[in-house]
């Protein structure tokens, strides 16, 4: 069985549906409101568990109610979490604001007081990995993570979906490299995906570039820019697709599919995953993806 560690973002979710966007500075009633487990690299870990892989969780969670929650969410869906550290006192929080007319999301967020200090983890639980999971957060610990990781022969995936401060020192050390359109235009400073995919192809030299684009789906590279479709669905929730796409790609690319069916595939996982509400607690396994292509 595949292996992937994930480090990056582990976040408490309180999620608000609402028929529209609230006005400013009024009252309106929730539809619906739940808490779920969130963050990039750790919805991706719980999408990778559901379709077979050995999933697991390393990194700092903080001492209080919200880090016992995401510490239980990860065990009942199935990502090993031997390797996380508790210490802090505030987990990362956020929330989100889902309206159900214009199908949008809106986060508010806190990113608490857990350390990112590389000297709490063990890395020696990616031993044996086939690939390292990061999202450009906690970003002392991926740069160790990932370091580790290339000494040890570890393929090292990056979700870059934020331009964060000092995230350009991670790039060199990354081989399947999965950024927004948002965030592969503004480290390159183009204006369009084609040549912002062809900056970061020179620069870095990534066995894997493909980027991301929303309902627009997005774009591989195969000596040049060459497009995927996103799926249309109904959605009720687009709350972690991204999220979503990125694991589901990691499946199948270690199943050794190329990264054009790796791209058409996370596609249809992610819209699958749009179709429920929350990033994790929905129905998914290799059975019921046959069933929906």
């Amino acid at each position: 069985m595949k292996k992937v560690v994930g480090l990056g973002a582990c976040v408490y979710d309180t999620l608000i549906s609402c028929e529209n966007y609230p006005k400013e500075d009024t009252k309106q009633r929730a539809e619906n409101v739940f808490v779920s487990g969130g963050g990039p690299v750790s919805n991706a870990l719980v999408v990778m568990s559901k379709l077979g892989v050995r999933a697991e969780y390393i990194g700092v969670l903080a001492k209080d109610a919200a880090g016992d929650y995401l510490l239980k969410d990860f065990a009942d869906c199935g990502v090993g979490t031997a390797g996380v550290v508790r210490a802090g006192s505030r987990s990362f929080t956020s929330y989100i604001l889902l309206s159900e007319s214009g199908n949008t999301r809106t986060c508010v967020f806190d990113r608490g007081d857990v350390p990112d200090d590389p000297l709490l983890l063990d890395f020696t639980r990616l031993d044996g990995a086939d690939v390292l999971h990061l999202d450009g957060n906690s970003l002392q610990c991926a740069l160790a993570a990932a370091k580790y990781a290339q000494a040890h022969g570890i393929k090292v995936s990056l979700d870059a979906g934020g331009l964060y401060e000092g995230i350009e020192n991670l790039l060199p050390y990354i081989d399947i490299l999965i950024p927004s359109a948002e965030f592969a235009q503004g480290i390159t400073g183009k204006k369009d995906i084609a040549g912002a995919m062809q900056t970061l192809q020179n620069r870095y030299s990534p066995e894997v570039l493909v980027v991301t684009d929303g309902k627009n789906g997005g774009f591989y590279w195969e000596e040049c820019p060459k497009h995927y479709n996103a799926v249309k669905v109904k959605a009720v929730d687009t709350n972690g697709a991204g999220d979503t796409f990125h694991g589901a790609f990691l499946v199948a690319y270690l199943q050794g599919k190329t990264v054009e069916q790796s791209c058409c595939y996370a596609s249809v996982v992610s819209a699958y995953k749009c179709t429920y509400f929350g990033a994790r607690h929905y129905p998914l396994n290799e059975r019921i993806m046959k069933n929906f292509f």
